[in-house]
């Protein structure tokens, strides 16, 4: 038996036997959350997709909206649409295998909508 199916529980040093599993609504929710967090959108915005990519790792689908500045503020988004999707791939990856422990194979974002980055004030 492996390491990884034995566990030591507390000081009594008793060995459990048995696995740990992250259901799949779970990872999908974790998506959610950590695509909303790179993408600087609300939570309820973005749609998550996980599956297995055959290889043990996982395949992660994203549709949100873009972030766009204040319209007639004439301020430029800080990176272009491109640049802004390939940065939230990779802070998607890392931050979803960071919290899950899974491997990240491919990250898809697709922008389906726009939304108006309004800032918001301090209270």
């Amino acid at each position: 038996m492996s390491d990884a199916a034995v566990a030591t529980t507390g000081d009594s040093g008793v060995r459990l036997r048995g696995s740990d599993r992250i259901g799949t609504s779970a990872l999908v929710h974790t998506a959610q959350a950590v695509a909303a967090e790179a993408l600087r959108v609300a939570f309820r915005e973005v749609r998550a997709r996980v599956a297995d990519d055959g290889r043990g790792a996982l395949a992660v689908e994203i549709t949100a909206p873009l972030a766009l500045p204040v319209l007639g503020s004439h301020a430029l988004p800080d990176e272009p649409v491109v640049a802004a999707a390939h940065r939230a791939r990779g802070t998607i990856a890392e931050r979803f295998r960071t919290i899950t422990g899974r491997q990240v194979a491919r990250v898809t974002v697709t922008f389906a909508s726009s939304v108006v980055d309004t800032p918001r004030r301090v209270r």
